[in-house]
């Protein structure tokens, strides 16, 4: 069995976040008042969390995720996930004060390890995006190193139930930038018909086995390491999610035009910048 190594995906990760990012908007966050139709959510990127990281820069220390989660809990922020704000688009339903959204990629064991209880402790909610072949993997070998390993679809059915997190979509079997398709872009050569046949019968893959394992189909789409191709935005569409996940920096002015909820942007949780940091430079 090849065990899928944490270091090579999150460095992947990484760069190809690094190469489209934009920089993390200034604007306020605003407080939703009644009669308002717009919000300011940021969300921010985790992927890893290990007590000892060992400088991996994309793998945040269980004691900076435990410091995010208290900042949080003190400063008048609120977590929520996805249904809320589809619901608040969609449903005209009203949105907490200074919501943020907390998104975990790729769904590292130690995601169900740290994560999960930590959420717990701290009244939290969090979203995590998992890639539906590394779940099979890993449910098939049983392996539980937090170091490397990956959701079985036993764990991944206890978080979706447990009311603190939500799980999305990141394809069946398209994260990877190392083949002739970089994550789920359009391959150089390939068709137009081609490509809405290749990427829907993999999204439709894993939204069955959700919809089998968990009891509920994704509606948000988590594109891997941010690469979108233009023909993927109308698929995604096409498909029924309600959302998609870019890796581009910056804040989401949310308001109730469904059309807003693509592409959503991203900051980066890195060790050497916290959330507080993110926060911050979002509200001055």
């Amino acid at each position: 069995m090849i065990y899928i190594k944490l270091k090579h995906l999150i460095a992947a990760a990484a760069a190809a976040a690094v190469l489209i990012a934009a920089g993390i908007s200034r604007s306020t966050v605003q407080t939703m008042a009644p009669g308002n139709t717009a919000v300011k959510v940021p969300i921010i990127m985790y992927h890893s969390v290990l007590k000892h990281p060992g400088g991996d820069r994309y793998t945040v220390p269980l004691t900076g995720l435990e410091s995010d989660l208290k900042y949080i809990s003190e400063n008048g922020y609120n977590t929520i996930v996805f249904r809320d704000l589809i619901d608040y688009v969609y449903e005209g339903t009203e949105l907490p004060e200074n919501p943020v959204i907390l998104t975990f990629d790729d769904g590292f064991y130690n995601n169900y390890v740290y994560v999960y209880p930590l959420l717990k402790e701290y009244d939290a909610r969090a979203v995590i995006s998992i890639v539906g072949a590394y779940t099979d993997m890993y449910t098939e070998n049983q392996d539980t190193n937090a170091n490397y390993a990956y959701l079985t679809w036993d764990t991944a059915a206890e978080l979706a139930r447990s009311g603190v997190i939500e799980i999305q979509n990141h394809t069946y079997n398209m994260h990877s930038v190392s083949g002739s398709r970089q994550g789920c872009q359009r391959k150089s050569g390939e068709s137009e018909e081609e490509y809405r046949i290749a990427l829907t019968d993999d999204l439709g893959a894993m939204q069955k086995k959700c919809e089998e394992k968990l009891g509920a189909a994704p509606e948000v789409f988590t594109y891997p390491f941010g690469l979108v191709s233009s023909e993927s935005i109308d698929i995604v569409k096409d498909m029924g999610f309600k959302a998609s996940l870019s890796c581009t920096e910056g804040v989401n002015d949310i308001s109730r035009d469904p059309e807003g909820l693509y592409l959503l942007k991203r900051c980066i949780r890195t060790p050497d910048k916290s959330l507080e940091e993110i926060l911050r430079t979002i509200d001055n």
